[in-house]
């Protein structure tokens, strides 16, 4: 009777447990689904399958959406073609060996090295000069050249000042001539007194050189950023032998190669010039002249253009756009702010208020960049656009897109 009594009182208490359990468990789930709010859908979509995502003002402003309307624009018939940036070669100057000797550190610095910045006749180090009997022939030689130099200069000097003052003169008198003919004079006779000045010092260091062994110092007649180390002290050199070269990089080349077949007017003068990873700035290329040969690859017409200051972080062999103006009447169309694009999907799209709380999101081309934004012919002037909170929509359309898939595979 004891073992009896015994198993039907654990027998009892399981089946207690086991009601207690259950009864936990059922209320939980009770809890749960009182606790579940039944939120209306923010997304439906347009007989044409297009997504609509549906905020009341609450949302918007919790959001921080914002909308603003499209400015209406025009936009020159252009062509676009291709290129990279080059070195200007006017902006590059390569510092050789005045005569043959062994170069030196300089005392009061180490010897250059690549990157560093040299300031307009910076001493980089000196030469010991290494005089044979058929060296000082040669220096004698190259001091006459240069003092021939250092005259014809001085001529042409004398003449480019001339045309300067005449120039001055005419422009003043009711423009007979142009402020860009006076800038050419100008810079011819600044070019002329640089020439001078190379020459001179030139000659200058071979004098030396020939009444003396004494070191003679190597500075850099132009400064700049030095982009290659050609000899390192204590290395023996030849007279003419480069030594090293700095370049600027105030001033670029583009070259620009028109697709194949694509006809380009000669009358084309500049370019705007967008480099790679700088798409927010136009830059602004003024036509220098045809490149000396064709690409082989792209077999176009190929355009070289200078862009002066362009105040950016650029460098030789960076890839750009180039947008060139062909003739016809200008294209109508609207200007995308740039706050209001969102990338999705490999590729660029924009979400535009099509009603009361209502935003759908369209794709949108970035070919034709402007100073404010893209060029959209697709978009109409006046039309509202989310400049602020866009991303916030493309994610309730995500989410509405991941809850229509798990219902399907319910399904």
């Amino acid at each position: 009777m004891r073992k009896i009594l015994a198993v039907a009182i654990v027998a009892g208490v399981a089946a207690l447990f086991i009601w207690v359990f259950r009864a936990a468990r059922q209320g939980e789930a009770a809890e749960k689904q009182a606790e579940v709010v039944k939120i209306p859908p923010r997304v439906r979509r347009t007989p044409a399958g297009d997504a609509v995502v549906t905020l009341d003002a609450q949302a918007q402003a919790r959001a921080g959406l914002k909308t603003e309307a499209l400015a209406a624009t025009t936009l020159p018939q252009e062509i676009q073609a291709f290129g990279d940036l080059q070195e200007d070669p006017s902006q590059s100057f390569t510092l050789r060996a005045p005569v043959a000797g062994t170069l030196r550190r300089a005392k009061t610095r180490d010897w250059p090295d690549l990157g560093q910045t040299l300031a307009d006749g910076s001493v980089v180090g000196t030469i010991e000069p290494r005089l044979a009997p058929v060296d000082r022939v040669n220096l004698t030689e190259r001091l006459t050249s240069a003092r021939a130099e250092v005259a014809a200069t001085s001529a042409s000097l004398v003449a480019s000042r001339a045309a300067l003052v005449r120039a001055r003169t005419l422009n003043a008198q009711d423009k007979n001539v142009s402020d860009r003919a006076l800038q050419e004079a100008e810079a011819r006779v600044k070019g002329e007194e640089a020439r001078l000045g190379a020459a001179a010092e030139s000659a200058r260091l071979i004098e030396s050189a020939l009444a003396t062994a004494a070191p003679v110092a190597l500075s850099v007649a132009r400064g700049g950023q030095v982009v290659e180390v050609l000899a390192q002290p204590d290395e023996a050199v030849e007279s003419g032998q480069p030594i090293l070269r700095v370049a600027r990089f105030n001033q670029f080349i583009a070259r620009v190669d028109v697709p194949a077949g694509q006809p380009v007017p000669g009358f084309v003068s500049s370019a705007q010039i967008v480099p790679i990873g700088h798409e927010e700035r136009l830059l602004r290329g003024e036509r220098v002249s045809l490149a000396a040969a064709v690409d082989p690859k792209t077999q176009g017409q190929p355009f070289l253009f200078r862009i002066r200051d362009p105040g950016l972080n650029l460098r030789p062999g960076m890839a750009l756009t180039a947008h060139l103006n062909l003739p016809g009447a200008p294209r109508r169309g609207a200007v995308i702010p740039r706050s209001a694009l969102v990338r999705f999907a490999g590729a660029a799209w924009v979400y535009v208020q099509s009603g009361a709380g209502e935003f759908s999101r369209r794709e949108v081309a970035l070919d034709w960049p402007v100073e404010k934004g893209w060029f959209s012919a697709s978009l109409k002037p006046g039309e509202l656009v989310v400049v602020a909170g866009a991303q916030t929509l493309l994610s309730e359309e995500l989410k509405f897109q991941i809850q229509v898939g798990e219902e399907e595979a319910k399904h």
